[in-house]
């Protein structure tokens, strides 16, 4: 679990990353970038162990569902929302796990499970902060919505390959889930993009740090992780980025946090963990 705790520190400074670093970019430019990125560190790794990688075309489905899809999603939803408000969206990624868990894997997520989940979505949701226009709201809540199903849907399938896979080894053929991440924002990128991107040094630095380290390392580690824990566990700490995330859009990047809800948001989610 700890490759999961590491993953979520680190993911939850992406947020605002893309917010304000990146703020004025084209959005599927960011996703097609930090896929593309991740692409040719990860290529490199196979390359240089070539006889440890072997093809594998549900790999590349995998990462063009876990990554490409949802970077779509979930990039387009920052013209919408703010950093925190898009971390709390994630609040039902818990529930996507259980789905996925129960009509993919066909594994039932137990009482306590469904327990600290419910306690994790009450948390997350207490943690949010009333938003002023009801139209972007619930735009930029589709979209997320829309991005977790396929982050979590991602993970269930990931998991379910290493079992029938187990021989496989991942470092060196985890570059092509990012092939398959890369040709679907590739194509996003080309048929939806809004121009030519004028890049400062600072979105140029913002990009290298998205695609090299949160999606690169970040992706590969949280997978790792995600194979050594139960469903129920992963489905909890998929949210275990949302109090990190806002706390550092509070003191990181000066957004406002109520901690009137913010406190009990965090008290249920110490209930979650402790109950799995």
């Amino acid at each position: 679990m700890i490759y999961l705790i590491i993953v979520s520190i680190l993911w939850s400074f992406s947020f605002g990353i893309i917010k304000y670093g990146l703020s004025g970019v084209d959005s599927s430019y960011i996703s097609f970038i930090r896929s593309l990125i991740a692409l040719l560190f990860f290529s490199s790794i196979s390359i240089y162990n070539i006889k440890k990688f072997t093809l594998d075309l549900k790999l590349i489905l995998i990462g063009a569902l876990q990554f490409g899809l949802m970077y779509i999603f979930y990039i387009q939803s920052y013209a919408y929302l703010p950093a925190y408000l898009i971390a709390t969206f994630t609040i039902t990624t818990p529930i996507f796990i259980g789905l996925a868990s129960k009509y993919i894997a066909h594994q039932s997520i137990s009482k306590n499970g469904i327990y600290a989940i419910s306690l994790v979505i009450i948390g997350s949701f207490l943690m949010r902060i009333n938003f002023v226009n009801p139209l972007d709201y619930w735009i930029g809540f589709l979209l997320i919505q829309c991005a977790n199903l396929f982050f979590a849907s991602g993970q269930i399938l990931f998991k379910e390959w290493k079992i029938k896979n187990d021989g496989t080894d991942i470092l060196h053929n985890f570059s092509q889930m990012f092939l398959g991440a890369t040709l679907v924002t590739s194509l996003f990128y080309l048929f939806s993009s809004t121009g030519g991107n004028q890049l400062s040094s600072e979105n140029l630095l913002a990009l290298i740090f998205l695609g090299l380290i949160s999606t690169g390392l970040g992706f590969l580690f949280w997978n790792l992780g995600s194979l050594k824990v139960t469903n129920d566990k992963l489905a909890v700490m998929n949210n275990l980025i949302i109090p990190i995330a806002i706390l550092n859009s509070y003191f990181i990047f000066g957004e406002q946090i109520d901690s009137l809800t913010f406190v009990p948001g965090m008290i249920c989610f110490y209930f979650a963990l402790k109950a799995l």
